[in-house]
């Protein structure tokens, strides 16, 4: 069975100090990338697509599964912080239960985040 993956092009504008390091860990980590140096095409990061397509992605539940990441915690571990149960936690990460007010502070203060983030 043959795969085909569609990759998506990021086009990024790096200037200042330690440009250099920045152009190498790419070149590093994938060597296959195309860099263009000195381009006077310049985009800003709200303008272009990869931003919208992003952020109409963004839900509470993805974004409480990053922060969950972020903060090296597992499931079970985050549940247990917050005062309830792993199940529970893995509903809303998957966007099968909403995150309610109440919920929302317990992991703000547990992952240290703005509670807001998590209300729809």
């Amino acid at each position: 069975m043959l795969v085909v993956e569609k990759t998506h092009h990021i086009e990024a504008n790096i200037t200042g100090a330690g440009t250099e390091i920045i152009i190498d860990l790419i070149k590093e980590n994938f060597p296959k990338a195309d860099i263009l140096l000195n381009s006077d095409e310049t985009l800003q990061w709200n303008s272009s697509k990869i931003s919208r397509e992003i952020k109409s992605e963004k839900t509470p539940g993805k974004l409480l599964k990053a922060y969950r990441y972020r903060a090296g915690l597992s499931i079970v571990q985050l549940a247990d912080a917050a005062g309830t149960k792993y199940p529970n936690i893995s509903a809303m990460e998957n966007d099968r239960r909403t995150i309610g007010l109440k919920m929302a502070k317990k992991l703000g203060k547990v992952l240290k985040v703005d509670y807001i983030k998590f209300l729809a």
